[in-house]
């Protein structure tokens, strides 16, 4: 990931926000993703980067990002299935509840029939619709790379860091990503 530092380049910032706006445009009103501590927490965010984000998350983008590319609803149906398998309690409860929230505020191009199909039935609760899944559903059709969907959704996970440390802790977990680990882990 190191490819995405956004430290003290604004443009890299600017391009994480709007992929961020992009694949989740009612990220004002999400709750908490998957992280659950304070941003400002080191030792926790780094727990999470690690066990989380690169072990659950990063799959979860790189799989459903390909399978929103090749049309693959059942694709999508089983990137869920491995989060719900992967992911517990409230850490899983509320990647549901803010997928299913952008899931519902979203309308996909007439065009996209797998992305309606996956949103239908998040909707009508047949997939789990979590976070990783719909943000990178949303970011493929909209031609956000695989990488950018990663750094959006780290974005909207260290939302509670005050503005000030914000970017830093943002950073912070994109460093902790190995390089590569996007496509290593998609499968």
């Amino acid at each position: 990931m190191h490819e995405l530092d956004p430290s003290n380049d604004h443009p890299v910032r600017s391009e994480i926000f709007r992929a961020a706006r992009m694949c989740a445009p009612c990220m004002d009103r999400l709750g908490v993703l998957t992280y659950h501590a304070s941003p400002l927490n080191e030792p926790l965010r780094e727990q999470w980067c690690a066990s989380v984000l690169v072990n659950h998350l990063i799959p979860a983008i790189a799989s459903a990002h390909l399978a929103t590319s090749n049309f693959g609803f059942r694709e999508l149906l089983a990137v869920d299935a491995r989060l719900d398998a992967g992911l517990a309690g409230p850490t899983a409860r509320d990647s549901r509840a803010a997928g299913r929230l952008v899931a519902a505020d979203s309308r996909p191009p007439a065009a996209e029939r797998a992305l309606k199909r996956y949103f239908a039935a998040v909707e009508s609760e047949k997939s789990s619709g979590h976070i990783a899944t719909v943000l990178s559903a949303r970011a493929a059709v909209f031609h956000v790379p695989p990488q950018m969907a990663v750094a959006a959704l780290v974005f909207l996970e260290m939302r509670a860091a005050p503005v000030a440390m914000f970017w830093t802790c943002v950073e912070a977990c994109l460093r902790q990503i190995p390089p590569g680990a996007h496509l290593l882990r998609a499968a």
